[in-house]
């Protein structure tokens, strides 16, 4: 399905993240939208770009109207666009994963959990986020009880933290009190009010 857009060359002959952008991104089919981001690293490097991407495949994702193939889709554009707007702006990792699991939860709550590995796995994102922090509950609670007398660098990396944490407020509940991870991320949810 392509747009009828004006001018001579086609959507695939023109790589650059500038006429990527100046074309409307919401009248493209979801494949067009694939292959772009699929084609990344070919001059798809505009941050903004990607941003705007991540912003409209996480509202069809939302979409009711659509089905739950459809919108599963979505999640996974949402996802690669993530991915891309790192590599073109060095976003810093934090930051990136934090966007992934407000997807990642938002896909979770709409469609279900998984134990795949994949998308829907809530287990798999709680790691994910977990590692990415790379500091045990009790090592961020001795700054986070102290964190007004820190340096600022330091505050802003307790405020990423607590960015991760807050999206897997929503999948506590998906394991059973005698799963290891439920403690483990009750632990880590447990610091959320005590961060900047």
């Amino acid at each position: 399905m392509r747009s009828n857009v004006q001018g001579s060359s086609s959507w695939n002959d023109e790589p650059s993240a500038q006429n990527f952008a100046l074309r409307n991104m919401s009248r493209r089919s979801i494949e067009e939208l694939e292959q772009v981001a699929a084609r990344a690293g070919h001059g798809n490097t505009d941050r903004q770009l990607w941003e705007t991407l991540r912003e409209l495949a996480v509202g069809r994702m939302e979409d009711a109207r659509l089905p739950t193939e459809m919108r599963l889709r979505w999640a996974h554009l949402a996802l690669a666009a993530i991915q891309r707007k790192t590599e073109a702006s060095e976003t810093d990792r934090k930051a990136a994963l934090t966007d992934e699991a407000y997807v990642r939860v938002n896909a979770i709550r709409s469609f279900g959990a998984t134990q795949d590995r994949g998308l829907r796995d809530p287990a798999d994102l709680c790691e994910a986020v977990f590692r990415e922090i790379g500091r045990t509950p009790d090592e961020l609670r001795t700054d986070a009880v102290h964190w007004r007398t820190l340096p600022r660098q330091e505050v802003l990396q307790l405020r990423r933290v607590k960015n991760l944490l807050t999206p897997l407020r929503c999948v506590e509940g998906l394991f059973p009190m005698s799963d290891p991870l439920h403690g483990k991320l009750s632990a880590w949810l447990s610091l959320i009010p005590d961060l900047p």
